[in-house]
């Protein structure tokens, strides 16, 4: 039976869901249809296509996203920024390679860049430059969960048993650097955040000297 007083976030709930649960290349029109209990046609009266449906789920994934009250530092506010941010990502493994290829459309998404450059134009940077230094955050972000994603889907063993095939004698520093433990991606993420945030603090202080 079809689904009552359906609206537009109901269908991106819908969808989010289908991504989640069967991957992105599993939503469809069709399929969201199916999921809802309604023709595939009816969903256009809420949503402008498949294209819009892809715009919408990142918008429900970044409203996850929780800035809480700015607390500290700097570094401590970016810290507490990119791990929210990151968890978010997490909980929605098959909308991280979404938001690695679609750009930033979304209302969400346009206030969570605008919270993040009041940040950086706060510290004397001018929009065009804060915006460089978000890039670079957020891409480092979505860059780092997407790898972390991937490895989650083969077995540590798995992976060693195919780089230990490289000679040593010939790769001498990768067979020396080959780890001994899963990849440790709490404290990786954490080192790549305070590189990032010290990469920004040397160039405040270059603003200062100026």
């Amino acid at each position: 039976m079809p689904r009552q007083g359906l609206n537009r976030r109901k269908v991106l709930e819908a969808a989010l869901h289908v991504v989640d649960t069967e991957g992105l290349d599993d939503l469809t029109m069709r399929r969201l249809g199916q999921q809802l209990g309604v023709e595939a046609p009816s969903l256009y009266k809420h949503v402008n296509g498949k294209a819009d449906i892809l715009d919408g789920i990142i918008d429900l994934v970044y409203e996850e996203i929780d800035l809480g009250e700015a607390q500290g530092t700097f570094r401590d506010r970016v810290r507490t920024y990119a791990g929210s941010f990151r968890q978010a990502l997490l909980r929605h493994p098959n909308v991280v390679q979404l938001l690695a290829m679609r750009p930033v459309t979304g209302a969400t998404t346009i206030e969570l860049v605008e919270t993040a450059l009041e940040e950086l134009t706060n510290l004397g940077f001018d929009p065009q430059e804060g915006r460089r230094f978000l890039n670079v955050t957020v891409n480092f972000i979505i860059g780092h969960t997407l790898s972390q994603v991937g490895e989650q889907r083969a077995s540590f063993e798995e992976v060693m048993a195919v780089r230990r095939q490289f000679d040593p004698v010939e790769y001498p520093n990768f067979a020396n650097s080959l780890a001994t433990a899963p990849v440790d991606h709490d404290g990786e993420f954490e080192l790549g955040i305070d590189l990032i945030v010290d990469g920004i603090e040397r160039n405040v202080a270059s603003l200062a000297q100026a």
